[in-house]
């Protein structure tokens, strides 16, 4: 999204809360984006957040910032200026409270997706929806979602998320796969719900050491590392091998090359359905509908449907992925019409760059 905006020379300020401190900030010169232009929050005492007290504390400060500057800030904001907030964190919630102190439209992209059930997942089903009631614009990635805002006002069909266009523009000219030569899965399990269960913990990593056909490559972070570590030295497994995120660009290949992916990130989800990877989203229930009927399955935690997917997953395999519209292109061209995105007048003498 943001580099759809730098190609057409729209001008536009990041602004980062830092709820994954060391992620983000690996994550953005890896992207070849450029440094935030505020930073509201720097995590908790600038680690990433891991309990839900640090999550109050860091959702203290990122009021205080606003309560400090904001005031200042809508005084001297050009005319026309619009909040984008993207997402179900806590950060959406208080990007759309920033855009409505500031006085200016929000807009929401990956709006309308609900699971039916505030409780699962939790908090992010009540991101959405509290976020859904105070956005101006809604760019919905599917009709099933649009559906969901019936009775709002200005719902854009933007045909997917925009991770679709991240992971896209990654593989570009990549190969068919890294240049590991065994066959491997990846396995990526972070999610609060799922963590903080040590009895489901052990059951999923047992049944993957016992059921899998391949090695595991299991990716942690901060977060999921003690938890994963400490399971799988106190159950003996022996399949998996243990490595930290890596470089966008890096990751999209690992996918590329796995032969599955089991996972509780909708965000990955979301990148394997564009590649075409069979997945197996493990959680309870997931307001993204990504792959499913085609690449992915939805476990709800059930290991029975975990051991079916391990045993053939390779019938969830689409090498022939229709890539489809672009859906940062979409917004971006929704913006411009809507005036709030005034692309750079091309110099004399030159053609328009196309987007």
């Amino acid at each position: 999204m943001a580099r759809r905006l730098a190609a057409r020379g729209v001008p536009y300020q990041q602004w980062v809360t830092q709820q994954h401190t060391e992620a983000l900030r690996r994550a953005i010169p890896e992207l070849a984006l450029n440094p935030p232009d505020r930073v509201i929050a720097n995590g908790w005492r600038g680690k990433p957040l891991k309990t839900p007290l640090q999550m109050v504390g860091w959702a203290f400060d990122v009021v205080g910032w606003s309560v400090r500057h904001l005031g200042k800030i809508r005084r001297t904001l050009p005319a026309g200026s619009l909040v984008i907030v993207h997402g179900d964190t806590m950060t959406t919630v208080l990007g759309t409270f920033i855009g409505r102190r500031l006085r200016v439209p929000v807009a929401h992209i990956e709006a309308g997706l609900r699971s039916g059930n505030w409780r699962h997942p939790f908090p992010e089903e009540l991101d959405r929806r509290v976020v859904g009631r105070f956005a101006h614009i809604h760019y919905v990635p599917s009709e099933e979602a649009a559906e969901n805002l019936a009775g709002r006002q200005n719902v854009v069909l933007t045909h997917g998320n925009t991770a679709k266009d991240a992971v896209n523009d990654a593989a570009l000219g990549m190969s068919s796969g890294d240049s590991d030569a065994h066959a491997y899965a990846l396995v990526l399990l972070h999610r609060y719900e799922f963590i903080s269960n040590p009895a489901l913990v052990r059951e999923t990593l047992r049944t993957l050491d016992a059921n899998s056909p391949v090695s595991l490559r299991l990716i942690v972070d901060s977060y999921s590392r003690g938890a994963i570590e400490e399971t799988i030295e106190e159950l003996g497994l022996q399949r998996f091998s243990l490595t930290t995120k890596l470089e966008h660009g890096q990751f999209v290949a690992a996918m590329k090359g796995a032969e599955f992916i089991v996972t509780d990130s909708g965000g990955i989800q979301q990148e394997a359905a564009a590649l075409g990877i069979p997945t197996l989203i493990h959680r309870r229930v997931t307001e993204g509908r990504e792959g499913f009927g085609t690449t992915a399955v939805l476990s709800g935690w059930d290991q029975g449907v975990l051991r079916e997917f391990l045993a053939d997953h390779a019938r969830y395999r689409n090498d022939d992925v229709d890539k489809g519209l672009s859906p940062s292109d979409i917004i971006v061209d929704d913006l411009i019409e809507r005036g709030f995105a005034v692309p750079a007048e091309p110099a004399p003498g030159t053609a328009p760059a196309e987007s």
